[in-house]
């Protein structure tokens, strides 16, 4: 084995080397310098990796919404039954649930009507270039279901800020 010039013999100390020092010279073995364009190329595959870092299953954030939403509804309704309209007997606050189909997702609860049929009413939210944003369908809803519709609305805005302020997905 070939060791250049500067071994080390047996009166090496490494105490007497300022490490910081040897490192910031300019010594044969220092990173040898790029072209431009050798740059311009890593620097495209670095940010390719932080952009691959960042992105997330959709199932996964599904999850995370519901969890904050659920919660956002349980702390801020009292009773929830003062948001739903004559035509509904109970909802169920356990029932709230996010899925997600393609690039948007719901927020839901169950509602029970009364002639014994079930609904969700649905909040949705879009991605879109890596940020959620709610779909606003306030215009679209029946009066007397928009006090369920903001309570929904509300929750799921809180979710999403919850999201964005522990994750920074968007």
């Amino acid at each position: 084995m070939d060791f250049n010039s500067d071994s080390i013999t047996p009166d090496f100390d490494a105490d007497d080397i300022n490490i910081f020092e040897e490192l910031s010279s300019n010594n044969s073995f220092s990173q040898t310098e790029r072209n431009p364009l050798q740059q311009i190329l890593l620097e495209e595959e670095e940010e390719e990796e932080v952009n691959e870092s960042i992105a997330f299953d959709s199932d996964v954030i599904a999850d995370l919404l519901q969890v904050l939403a659920h919660h956002a509804i349980v702390k801020s309704s009292g009773d929830p039954a003062n948001v739903l309209p004559a035509v509904a007997n109970d909802v169920d606050i356990n029932s709230a649930r996010v899925t997600s189909q393609e690039d948007e997702f719901r927020l839901s609860l169950l509602v029970e009507l009364q002639d014994d049929q079930k609904i969700r009413p649905c909040v949705r939210v879009r991605q879109e270039n890596g940020s959620l944003s709610i779909v606003e369908e306030e215009e679209k809803v029946p009066k007397q279901w928009l006090p369920l519709y903001k309570m929904l609305h509300q929750a799921l805005s809180s979710a999403i800020d919850s999201l964005k302020a522990t994750a920074q997905i968007a």
